[in-house]
């Protein structure tokens, strides 16, 4: 609707641009005119044979003395082709030798054999429709070394046209790069004569090399593809190149440009007609424009490098143990083919690939290029261009959206899975807030690029948008709202952090020291805090300025558990009446402190997203490192989570099928698109920083292990991290009278009520016996005997960390059971006999 709405309405066009579009329509209708009139063989640059349309003339500087090198090679790789089939066609009993009967690269474009080429349509299998992506990587032809392209003068090709800057766009200067070709033949004109078949085509090129920008130079070309020899030539046009209104004469042979000329004469003129029917309302755009989706060539024209590319079919690999299997196979690539574009249902198989080499030559730069592999360069090297035809490419895009949409899926069972079972506020308190961010950092980034791709590729639009969908539900609902209970939890804690920095960092008064003792005596008692009551528990505010600040207060250990601050609150509410403007302030506090965290979350996903837009416009070294700087950001999940284990001495905050779930499906996407050659984005693969990626997120997950196991410090040294309490102490029997460790009711806990034997007696040696308060059963507890020496087994088993795992020693010195009291905690971090405040654990 809001496109519709700002869309501005079509204006007519101004006389001066029906001046110029009067002058182009003459101009393409005298191209045509020559195109009509001329034949193969009246372009021959070496002759001194030229045409009278913009570019093809002598005066205009371009490089065709090339133009007949670059055919000879066209035809070669036509003769590779022609030569392989031979070669499988002799080997397959039953065939006949029929490939043995084309001999030369001239046979396939029909002019060195009286048998029309429709029977070679029969005999070599070509995809008759080419409408699918092949991509692979290019080289400088060694053809023309050593060759100087020659200098322009663009004010001569078009003096009508002022161009913004001198430069050219689209000059390919490296020596390797990548190319990637998507062709679109599925409403094209077609034309038979003599027996053969030529359809137009259009194609969108990509060239990049190690110095372009981006994702390389896109180009869009125009031309024709003959289907009985699997061959494909396309031009770009422009003002100042006809390149489509003279495309018969880059052909190879008379044959394949009299096909040619037979059918752009009829396509050409209905474009023509089209053209100046819509100038009567406004300004046509140019139907055969190389740069259809870059408007900034309208407003600051810059000019481009033209190209003229010479595309080869290869014989679709099929595989097959033996000769006889792979002829029975390529008999039936023309049904896979009709299958394929009108599905029945039918079994289809493998889908070969379609295979095709380039050679890319621009007339007006001076450089030809050409797809990496055989023969010239081993296997190994390169393969040509590759890649699914469209229906295939089409199919498997849905089962690999399907795919991450079940991942997507997954991910939101597991989080509700995860925020079930940390429904109280202990267990809440447990669970990293960035861990928890970063996943919904991904989803929303995941959310918006299904959705961003969904605009653009109308095949998949259902099913793109249902898994934007289900990723914008993880974020939304599930992450945010987890993230909004961890954050209000977690509150009171960050709070009393910042009182704890802010006093920290007071400067300390001169002669307070001294003044300390007369100032207590005579000074009046500072008033108490002022208790407030909100949802979220009970808090206090901060003691004014000039208020004397205790110096010998003992550590206090202020429990996360919430429940247990609002019960602390009723006791204070009934002695100290509260007014409703505290409670109110505290409440607009915390909405404010919910609103400042949706602010952050989105704008900081929003900033990245607009970041990696502008990362897209990078060389690729940096592209590359910027995507794996950001994929092993996200991929530090657990990182945050390990560092609270060890700030607050705490384990079992999430759970283990949670951070085994997790840390799989959200390694999916980059193992797919690092590993897997033919993805569906055609993104270069780095099997090196997949293996780097896995590694890293389960050296976390190992080390959430040994924090569950050995303990949440085991790797911190002594003193590095804050105080914390052990539920896990050593007991002595000879703490008994300080009392430091040895649990209440020591001296009445007996080893045994009834008489035992030596042998007995011998193995309750060292041990002690406890009632559980929880679930009233005996607690068994190993303890080091006062004359027990290091080598003594019961000692071993005292100072052992899994045998002192089985009992939990709270610091009121009471003992419990290990799970029993685990339980208890994930409710209340109270003694359950005592009501002693308990720390986390």
């Amino acid at each position: 609707m809001l496109i519709l709405l700002l869309t501005p309405d079509t204006q007519r066009s101004t006389p001066y641009q029906q001046i110029q579009i009067r002058s182009t329509l003459e101009s393409e209708r005298h191209a045509l005119d020559i195109l009509n009139s001329t034949e193969f063989g009246d372009f021959d640059p070496p002759r001194d044979q030229w045409l009278n349309v913009t570019g093809l003339r002598q005066q205009d500087g371009y490089s065709w003395d090339l133009l007949s090198k670059v055919q000879a090679r066209a035809k070669e790789e036509a003769g590779f082709v022609l030569e392989a089939w031979k070669k499988s066609d002799e080997s397959s009993p039953g065939s006949g030798g029929l490939g043995s009967r084309y001999s030369s690269p001239d046979t396939i474009d029909g002019t060195s054999t009286n048998e029309t080429t429709s029977n070679i349509n029969r005999i070599i299998p070509f995809y008759q429709n080419i409408s699918g992506i092949v991509n692979g990587r290019w080289v400088r032809s060694k053809t023309v070394e050593g060759h100087q392209s020659h200098t322009l003068n663009l004010t001569a090709l078009n003096p009508l046209k002022q161009y913004a800057t001198g430069e050219y766009n689209r000059n390919i200067s490296g020596i390797e790069g990548d190319l990637r070709i998507k062709f679109d033949e599925k409403k094209s004109e077609k034309l038979a004569l003599g027996g053969s078949t030529v359809r137009e085509v259009k194609a969108d090129v990509t060239i990049e090399d190690e110095t372009s920008s981006g994702g390389g130079w896109e180009i869009t070309l125009y031309g024709v593809h003959y289907l009985d020899s699997g061959s494909v030539l396309l031009s770009t046009s422009s003002d100042k190149f006809a390149g489509i209104f003279a495309l018969p004469h880059y052909a190879r042979s008379q044959f394949a440009s009299l096909l040619a000329q037979q059918l752009l004469n009829r396509t050409l003129m209905a474009s023509i007609v089209q053209q100046e029917e819509a100038s009567r309302y406004m300004v046509p755009p140019f139907p055969w424009s190389s740069s259809p989706n870059s408007p900034a060539d309208v407003m600051f024209p810059t000019p481009h490098c033209e190209y003229i590319l010479y595309l080869q079919q290869h014989i679709p690999e099929v595989g097959g143990a033996t000769s006889e299997e792979v002829y029975r196979r390529l008999a039936e690539i023309p049904a896979l083919e009709q299958e394929l574009r009108y599905p029945t249902g039918a079994y289809l198989g493998s889908v070969p690939p379609l295979v095709m080499s380039a050679i890319v030559y621009s007339p007006d730069c001076g450089f030809v290029l050409e797809s990496k592999g055989p023969p010239q360069y081993a296997q190994q090297q390169g393969a040509h261009l590759r890649g699914p035809k469209l229906e295939f490419y089409l199919g498997n895009a849905k089962r690999i959206i399907l795919l991450f949409s079940l991942v997507v899926a997954a991910q939101i069972y597991l989080l509700m899975r995860q925020m079930k079972e940390t429904s109280t506020p202990s267990t809440r308190s447990r669970v990293s807030f960035y861990t928890i961010a970063l996943m919904a950092m991904g989803d929303g980034f995941a959310s918006i690029g299904f959705w961003t791709v969904s605009m653009v590729i109308d095949a998949t639009f259902l099913i793109m948008i249902s898994t934007a969908f289900l990723a914008f539900l993880c974020v939304s609902f599930f992450g945010m709202k987890f993230l909004m209970d961890i954050w209000s939890i977690q509150a009171p804690e960050r709070r009393e952090a910042g009182r704890q920095m802010v006093v920290a960092n007071q400067p300390a008064q001169p002669g307070a020291s001294a003044s300390a003792a007369p100032t207590t005596s005579s000074a009046p008692p500072s008033a108490a805090p002022v208790v407030i009551i909100t949802p979220a528990g009970a808090d206090s505010l901060p003691l004014p300025v000039t208020a004397r600040r205790p110096t010998d207060a003992d550590t206090i250990i202020l429990p996360p558990d919430q429940d247990l601050q609002a019960a602390e609150a009723e006791d204070t509410t009934a002695a100290v009446p509260t007014t409703q403007a505290p409670a109110a302030t505290t409440l607009g506090r915390a909405r404010n402190e919910i609103g400042a965290l949706y602010t952050r979350f989105y704008f900081l996903l929003m900033g990245t997203l607009f970041l990696s837009l502008h990362a897209t416009g990078w060389p690729s070294t940096l592209r590359s490192l910027y995507a794996n700087l950001l994929g092993a950001i996200y991929l530090s999940l657990w990182a945050p989570q390990i560092y609270r284990n060890m700030i607050r001495n705490c384990r079992k905050a999430l759970r283990w099928e949670f951070v085994i779930g997790q840390s799989i499906l959200r390694l999916v996407p980059f193992v797919y698109f690092y590993t897997v050659t033919d993805n569906i984005l055609f993104i270069k693969t780095d099997p090196y920083a997949a293996y780097a990626l896995v590694g890293w997120v389960w050296i976390q997950v190992l080390a959430l292990v040994s924090q569950e196991i050995l303990g949440p410090r085991f790797f911190v040294p002594n003193g590095w991290a804050p105080p914390a309490y052990d539920y896990y102490p050593i007991l002595r029997e000879d703490d008994e009278e300080a009392g430091a460790t040895m649990p209440i009711g020591f001296t009445d806990a007996t080893r045994d009520n009834e008489p035992a034997s030596p042998a007995s007696e011998a193995k309750k040696k060292g041990q002690r016996t406890f009632d559980c308060a929880i679930c009233m059963q005996n607690i068994d507890v190993p303890v080091v005997s006062a004359s027990g020496g290091e080598g003594d087994a019961n000692t071993s088993l005292a100072t052992n960390l899994f045998g002192r795992r089985a009992y939990m020693v709270t610091p009121c010195r009471h003992i419990f059971h290990s799970p029993c009291l685990e339980g208890w905690m994930r409710y209340r971090l109270q003694c359950p006999m005592c009501r002693e405040n308990l720390p986390p654990l």
